[in-house]
């Protein structure tokens, strides 16, 4: 009963030494550049052995002694780790003067962090891009859009799957011809659908050859469109 005691008393202080802090961003971005589990399972041996054990350049043998791996896997992984900027030996000097070597894992951290970066990025220029959008319609309709126009652009990016440049360069036509709507643009983006109408250039090309015959956008009354009157503003360059 006195032994189970002090085992007892010896795991709660084990427990009592507190947890060491894995960055999460370790978790979710070491596949994505390049290292194996066994690589992550000797970096937390690092961050435990500076953490909890004031230890910043285990030996190989005390990473053996605690790990599934043997002498040469270890010193392989370091090598590797050393070899494509994930951890490097740094020279560190105390208070007392004295220098020594320590493993440091910044090099690791900056390569995390810029590969989550630029996975964000097009993310967020997607987003930058769509409110983009929204402001440019809103400019040109002078005014707010309502739920019912915001729902309808959106479907065009998300549903028909419009380019944003297609999309503003029906909203350049449309203004050109003064039939600032939704419903006009939408039937401009359907028939530059029908006749495969995808990018910006297409669609002035389509407008410029056929705009004259009066049979642009074939739902319209005959007087929508008067194709007397136009001139062939390029709205692609806006020049």
């Amino acid at each position: 009963m006195e032994q189970s005691g002090s085992i007892q008393t010896t795991l709660v202080n084990f427990l009592l030494q507190g947890s060491v802090s894995v960055p999460v961003i370790l978790l979710q971005e070491y596949k994505q550049v390049g290292l194996t589990e066994k690589d992550v399972m000797i970096l937390i041996h690092l961050i435990n052995f500076q953490e909890k054990e004031w230890n910043p350049l285990p030996s190989i043998q005390l990473l053996e002694s605690r790990m599934h791996m043997n002498y040469e896997e270890i010193s392989n992984a370091l090598h590797h780790m050393v070899q494509h900027g994930f951890i490097e030996l740094e020279d560190v000097t105390d208070e007392n003067g004295l220098q020594s070597e320590r493993y440091s894992l910044t090099p690791l951290y900056r390569q995390l962090a810029a590969n989550y970066i630029g996975r964000q990025t097009p993310e967020i220029e997607e987003e930058n891009a769509y409110q983009g959008l929204f402001q440019l319609f809103e400019r040109e309709f002078g005014r707010a859009l309502s739920p019912f126009e915001c729902e309808t652009l959106s479907r065009w990016i998300d549903e028909d799957g419009y380019s944003d440049d297609l999309i503003e360069a029906a909203l350049r036509e449309a203004v050109f011809c003064g039939k600032v709507s939704f419903r006009y643009i939408d039937r401009i983006l359907l028939e530059w659908e029908r006749n495969q109408i995808q990018t910006s250039e297409q669609a002035f090309e389509y407008t410029r050859r056929f705009r004259s015959k009066g049979v642009l956008y074939k739902q319209m009354k005959p007087t929508e469109v008067d194709a007397g009157n136009f001139s062939f503003y390029n709205w692609v360059s806006q020049e």
